[in-house]
């Protein structure tokens, strides 16, 4: 299964492998926040971004989890 936003695989992100939210722990951070984690709010984000049926958001996501926990580059 994939982030419904970003596309990532589910399995390889330990937050959404361990709670089975449908969107990685970046996408979760970023779009969704704290509220709770629902259709509804997917389809809004995805609406946000102007994401079709089938398209994903490209993002690096070790590049955006560095820049979330500010880390310097390496």
């Amino acid at each position: 299964m994939n982030c419904h936003i970003c596309g990532a695989k589910l399995s390889d992100d330990l937050f959404s492998y361990v709670t089975g939210e449908e969107v990685c722990s970046i996408c979760k951070v970023k779009f969704v926040g704290g509220l709770p984690t629902t259709a509804e709010r997917i389809a809004t984000v995805r609406k946000a971004l102007g994401l079709k049926e089938g398209e994903y958001l490209r993002q690096d996501q070790a590049e955006e989890a560095r820049r979330m926990l500010g880390r310097k580059g390496e």
